[in-house]
């Protein structure tokens, strides 16, 4: 499904979840290139994303799960309060930003993004969100089409995340795929390749930033 991205604007009929890893435990499978410190680049990932998602959504409306400091400092200037990571993994992670969606308002429709799309435009988030408005509960898979990026519902109590590797066909069990022509919102990071990739697409600030600099002091 093709959709073209509109000017991007900010939405207030949407609470986002977004799990955050701390630096020091995120993107196992990601090695990262030579001279560039890992758990700053995995920061940068997360900070991209979610400047993406302020420019998108108010900041009462988004929820981010998280225990890294960094992350929580980082939100605390743009009047964010982070909700404690369980620690259990991702799914619990996100069952906890989907209860504190109920806590402030059921009757919002609710998305799950995940914290690792550095080349994510605001347009595209808005795109993303206003396709899956269209339906009760939808996905949108990552670029593979293995995992899932973004999971909708229009009611938070009746989402069921199954994220982890292949959870694209586990969420298609209830929800229905959105196979949108949005390259940015679909790019995930998860290895040097992907990485690679999203650099041609465009990197935020900070990812730019952690590898530039690495790269101009090697």
């Amino acid at each position: 499904m093709s959709v073209s991205p509109p000017t991007a604007a900010r939405t207030s009929t949407w609470h986002v979840v977004v799990p955050v890893k701390s630096r020091f435990r995120a993107k196992s499978r990601l090695h990262a290139p030579a001279g560039v410190d890992k758990p700053g680049l995995a920061l940068a990932l997360a900070l991209d994303t979610l400047d993406a998602v302020l420019d998108v959504v108010r900041t009462d409306r988004l929820i981010v799960v998280t225990e890294d400091d960094l992350v929580t400092a980082h939100l605390a200037e743009r009047d964010v309060r982070t909700v404690p990571d369980p620690a259990r993994g991702l799914n619990p992670a996100v069952q906890a930003g989907l209860a504190e969606a109920v806590r402030r308002d059921a009757g919002l429709p609710t998305a799950v993004l995940l914290g690792d799309l550095p080349a994510l435009r605001p347009a595209e988030l808005l795109a993303g969100l206003r396709a899956c408005a269209a339906t009760e509960s939808a996905l949108v898979p990552d670029h593979d089409g293995h995992g899932t990026v973004l999971l909708t519902h229009h009611d938070p109590r009746a989402l069921a995340p199954r994220f982890g590797r292949g959870s694209a066909a586990r969420h298609a069990r209830r929800c229905t795929v959105l196979d949108l022509d949005l390259p940015t919102l679909r790019h995930d990071v998860d290895d040097l390749a992907s990485l690679d990739r999203a650099a041609e697409l465009g990197l935020g600030e900070h990812s730019a930033a952690a590898l530039g600099a690495e790269r101009r002091s090697a």
